[in-house]
């Protein structure tokens, strides 16, 4: 643990510094892509209704705008980390760029719905290479020391982009119609595809390469992608409806055959001993458990605000908008902090700020008016910002640095899960529980809430599990 001044280098971080990379030109790049991906993704997020109207498509369908992408970057971002463990990141995270550039624009000259979709599919297939190539990048060209800042500017860029994206795409949409929420991202990104040769370098790798694990990379993809998908209609359908159970069949039995090929294979996709540690392990739990309250703050409050409050939709914006500044507030602060003070107690603190935002809401009322929401989203965004840089630096810490992007896509996958599941067990909660009390949203609403409590508690207790520190062996005696 750091207690003040600038540690001492490492062998580690001398090997950082020595590959001579700009450090302020690559950061700068690897953040406006994170940056650009969440603005986009937001900002569909307002043209949602004019592409329902364009494309004469209910609600649960335009929703598969939004899926697609999600569960093929969840899909494949695990394995691409392993193909830029074994070969590098910076072409690859140029492929992504110009592979979502592409995308973009297949989208925006969509004429059928089905033909949008296939170019959503583009467009998670770059955002995947994207995303793999981008905190691991970080992670090779920075010292450890500062693990906890990159995890933590990451993040910060993510909820300015968040932030920014409704209102950049509702002038977007006022000017340019559905079309342009898509068309804008494509000068963004061919100014990063530019810049990448001159601000990205590719450290120096072990001139030994071992093979990539096709089978298990196939098995991975092809049960991530069932598991998430069954995630997906668990939000729609009953749990047990042959689609989600027949997707779940199919997520298990891909699993125990990964396993299988792991435990066999010289070279694996993913090392199962790093399963062992119990930081690795526990802080991906955790990092479920900390998302899926986030992802059913965003699911769940606009219900709250319309119902019980009687807002319009140009009210409920603002009030939402408190989730995202309490996440780059805290993301700015808790990141560095991490690399100060250490990650043992930041990462459950933070969970713990976040389970007692869901209790503000879950005793929400009407005569309350919009500052319960207001404080329990805020303390929501505030929580989540500081968990994620000092969990996810824990982990990567407890990685191997040769497994860095195949992490890193664990971390992916494990954030998707609970996404998808905030979605899932709010929406299907929340219809359960309404019924129940014959109709009354507001005790419907509270129930959920409470259960998305009990959730976030738990979190802090995973978030606290963490591998017994080295000893250290006892110096000898003097003679």
């Amino acid at each position: 643990m750091v207690t003040g001044g600038r540690p001492p280098l490492t062998k580690e971080s001398r090997r950082a510094v020595e590959t001579d990379i700009p450090l302020v030109p690559a950061t700068a790049v690897v953040a406006s892509g994170a940056v650009v991906t969440a603005l986009h993704f937001s900002a569909l997020n307002v043209a949602n209704p004019a592409m329902m109207a364009a494309f004469a498509v209910p609600a649960a369908t335009i929703a598969w705008v939004s899926l697609a992408f999600m569960l093929v970057s969840a899909s494949l971002l695990t394995i691409f980390g392993r193909l830029a463990d074994l070969r590098g990141r910076r072409n690859l995270y140029a492929l992504g760029v110009a592979t979502f550039v592409v995308g973009s624009v297949l989208c925006a000259a969509s004429e059928t719905f089905p033909m949008l979709l296939a170019a959503r599919v583009v467009q998670g297939l770059g955002g995947a290479l994207m995303a793999a190539n981008s905190v691991a990048y970080l992670i090779d060209i920075y010292p450890p020391s500062r693990r906890g800042f990159v995890v933590g500017l990451w993040e910060a860029c993510i909820a300015t982009g968040s932030g920014f994206g409704p209102i950049i795409g509702g002038v977007v949409l006022e000017v340019a119609g559905w079309q342009g929420t898509f068309a804008m991202i494509a000068p963004l990104g061919l100014a990063m595809l530019v810049a990448v040769p001159f601000a990205m370098r590719e450290p120096a790798r072990a001139p030994v390469r071992p093979r990539f694990d096709v089978a298990g990379a196939a098995l991975f993809g092809v049960g991530v992608a069932a598991f998430l998908f069954a995630l997906t209609q668990a939000a729609v359908e009953s749990w047990t409806s042959p689609v989600v159970l027949g997707s779940m069949v199919l997520a298990v039995a891909c699993g125990v055959q990964f396993v299988r090929v792991e435990r066999r294979v010289t070279d694996p996709m993913i090392d199962l001993g790093m399963f062992r540690s119990r930081t690795f392990t526990a802080g991906n739990v955790a990092k479920v458990a900390g998302y899926l309250p986030f992802s059913a703050h965003g699911f769940l409050l606009p219900f709250y605000l319309r119902e019980a409050l009687s807002l319009s939709p140009t009210s409920i914006g603002p009030i939402l908008a408190a989730m995202p500044v309490g996440m780059f507030a805290a993301s700015l602060v808790a990141g560095p902090l991490s690399d100060r003070i250490g990650t043992r107690l930041l990462a459950p603190a933070g969970l713990a700020v976040q389970a007692a935002g869901c209790v503000v809401l879950a005793m929400a009322t009407p005569e309350q008016g919009w500052w319960a929401p207001v404080t329990g989203l805020l303390l929501g965004g505030v929580g989540i910002g500081a968990f994620i840089a000092p969990n996810d630096s824990a982990i990567l810490a407890a990685t191997p640095r040769d497994r860095i992007g195949v992490a890193n896509g664990i971390l992916g996958v494990s954030r998707t899960a609970g996404l998808l599941l905030g979605v899932a067990l709010g929406g299907a909660g929340l219809s359960a529980r309404v019924a129940v009390h014959g109709g009354d949203f507001l005790a419907g609403f509270h129930d959920v809430y409470w259960f998305v409590s009990v959730v976030a508690f738990a979190g802090v207790a995973i978030a606290m599990v963490r591998d017994r520190p080295a000893v250290r062996p006892a110096m000898p005696a003097p003679a």
